[in-house]
């Protein structure tokens, strides 16, 4: 973590038990009998989806051999141990709607599509990432969009309802609402979020400011999935000074404290820089993670964009070993089975290509343009417009540069 030195001299501790932040609704992980048993149920879900799709044998065995290849690529063949209960729901991975979900067949069906085409629908992007504010009080080290920060807004309302209706008619599993800082347009978000919640699981990606216990309350009672919060330390004053704002730490964990008292899905985000890409951080990082209650903690690594524009900051190969080290012990090791699941999109990205660039992800800027990812910030065309489509495909033509396209 490179901290500006003078931000260090402004940024005082605050005098807070942080301890006593703490929810007494947390995620359980669920491993053992119980674990393989919810597997076996997927397990039936998953073949009986295959039949719907491919209504033969030849395709049914075609989509196994490559969903096999996948595993074997992305993990030697293992199977995740482990899985997250939150609010009666069990949750393999972030943004897999749970199987007893109306959304989990129509999001099966998009993974098989993009293995082996079928004609028998399902949803087109699996994650959607949507801007829809260029409003933000924190001044973060690694902020990718902080050119536009707290420029005059583009997008409005209406806007923003165009653009998910747009999202929606392709068939968009997740749709995030992310900035700028979301919680600046609560009542915005929670208006779309009663009106388009039956065709997409909303999520509120956060620093925590403004995730009060009455706002946390009323985009859950709107009908939002899960919450997303941004913590970058687990020592709350290298937290602040990486935001760049007192008393951040403070409200990151507070927001996870709010967003498990209501029952969302929750997570943590973190950006590991290589000052912290070792191992007793790591194992830091994850036990303060326990400790709040969360179920999934995702690992990011930086990137040369934002804030971070024309600086050195990737992370070097020995970097990335620990973290992937790291990620398999966090995965499968019985000694971190009550620890949260990572979620480590760069290592994967490495050995299957790209999941964004239209593929199964896409990011929205806060001028509505879709981007491949939120680093990436080539523009493929507006969300706005008639021709969003062709806007999406110009998206996937292109690809990505970093990890090359998807394997499929």
């Amino acid at each position: 973590m490179s901290v500006d030195p003078t931000s260090a001299k402004v940024i005082q501790p605050l005098d807070v038990d942080y301890d006593a932040i703490r929810s007494s609704n947390p995620h359980r992980m669920v491993h053992g009998v119980e674990a393989r048993l919810i597997r076996l149920r997927q397990q039936v879900i998953n073949v009986w989806t295959a039949v719907q799709a491919y209504r033969s044998p030849a395709g049914i065995r075609a989509v196994i051999a490559r969903l096999k290849e996948h595993r074997a690529l992305a993990s030697g063949g293992k199977r995740v141990v482990k899985l997250v209960s939150a609010a009666g729901r069990n949750h393999w991975r972030l943004f897999i709607p749970a199987n007893t979900s109306p959304l989990h067949v129509p999001f099966l069906k998009g993974e098989l599509n993009r293995l082996v085409p079928h004609s028998r629908g399902g949803h087109e992007l699996a994650v959607v990432f949507l801007s829809v504010t260029k409003k933000c009080p924190l001044k973060c080290e690694h902020c990718f969009e902080w050119d536009n920060l707290n420029q005059k807004e583009v997008i409005g309302p209406e806007d923003i309802n165009h653009m998910i209706e747009n999202l929606q008619s392709m068939g968009a599993t997740n749709i995030a609402f992310t900035g700028g800082e979301p919680m600046l347009r609560v009542r915005e978000m929670a208006e779309s979020i009663r009106r388009y919640k039956s065709k997409s699981q909303f999520w509120i990606l956060t620093s925590g400011f403004n995730f009060t216990a009455a706002n946390a309350a009323e985009l859950r009672s709107a009908g939002a999935h899960g919450v997303v919060v941004s913590i970058d330390h687990y020592d709350p004053l290298a937290h602040d000074q990486f935001r760049g704002t007192k008393g951040s730490f403070r409200d990151a964990i507070t927001a996870v404290k709010h967003a498990l008292d209501q029952g969302y899905l929750t997570a943590i985000s973190t950006c590991v820089t290589r000052e912290n890409a070792n191992r007793e951080y790591i194992d830091a990082f994850m036990d303060l993670a326990k400790s709040l209650g969360v179920g999934f903690v995702q690992w990011i690594e930086p990137k040369a964009v934002g804030h971070y524009a024309m600086q050195d900051v990737l992370l070097k190969p020995e970097h990335q070993a620990v973290l992937e080290e790291a990620l398999l012990d966090y995965t499968y090791m019985d000694a971190y089975k009550d620890h949260p699941l990572v979620i480590y999109h760069e290592y994967y990205q490495r050995k299957l290509g790209c999941f964004a660039a239209g593929n199964k992800m896409v990011y929205v800027d806060t001028d509505g343009d879709l981007m491949s990812c939120p680093f990436c910030h080539r523009k493929g065309g507006s969300l706005l417009g008639d021709d969003f489509r062709q806007s999406l495909e110009n998206l996937r033509t292109a690809g990505c540069s970093d990890y090359g396209p998807v394997m499929v």
